[in-house]
């Protein structure tokens, strides 16, 4: 369970808004759209591959995520949707995976190219965060955090976008 869960909170972060400036935030999110591979999972435990998929319609970035049984992992799946809340100048997505495990986060517009994702409300009750720091305009690595003050992460992982 442990594991999956740091799969989902991986992957919620990897939809992490662009550095680069642009005329809406949601434009931000352009940077992602695509297929990428990523290698990495738990701190201490053989990483695992997964893919991912990122679509960017009227404001509405969707996310399939999807890693192959390995080891003695199973195969997950999952979605994440994300958009940008004007009111709150933030942006808000919302990730479930084949496991029912469930996140929402939010994040503010990145001025950099480190953006910061905070959970507002897990299914289990447990808020962390994650850093997706973007190294070259097709890769990034992605740092999770079990909580909002954990210093030392749990989960890497490094991702190259493959179209």
């Amino acid at each position: 369970m442990q594991k999956t869960l740091a799969i989902v909170l991986f992957v919620g972060a990897l939809v992490a808004p662009s550095a680069a400036p642009s005329a809406t935030p949601t434009a931000a999110l352009q940077y992602y759209v695509g297929n990428w591979t990523c290698v990495g999972g738990p701190v201490n435990q053989k990483p695992v591959h997964a893919t991912l998929t990122y679509t960017l319609d009227y404001g509405v970035q969707r996310e399939w995520i999807y890693v192959a049984a390995q080891g003695t992992m199973k195969t997950y799946a999952g979605n994440v949707t994300t958009t940008f809340d004007s009111k709150n100048g933030r942006f808000v997505q919302v990730n479930l995976g084949n496991d029912a495990q469930w996140e929402v986060s939010y994040a503010k517009p990145s001025t950099g190219n480190v953006e910061t994702w905070t959970d507002a409300q897990t299914s289990s009750g447990k808020l962390g965060r994650g850093e997706t720091t973007r190294t070259g305009q097709d890769s990034f690595t992605y740092l999770g955090y079990a909580t909002l003050s954990s210093a030392k992460p749990d989960f890497r992982a490094t991702c190259r976008r493959s179209t």
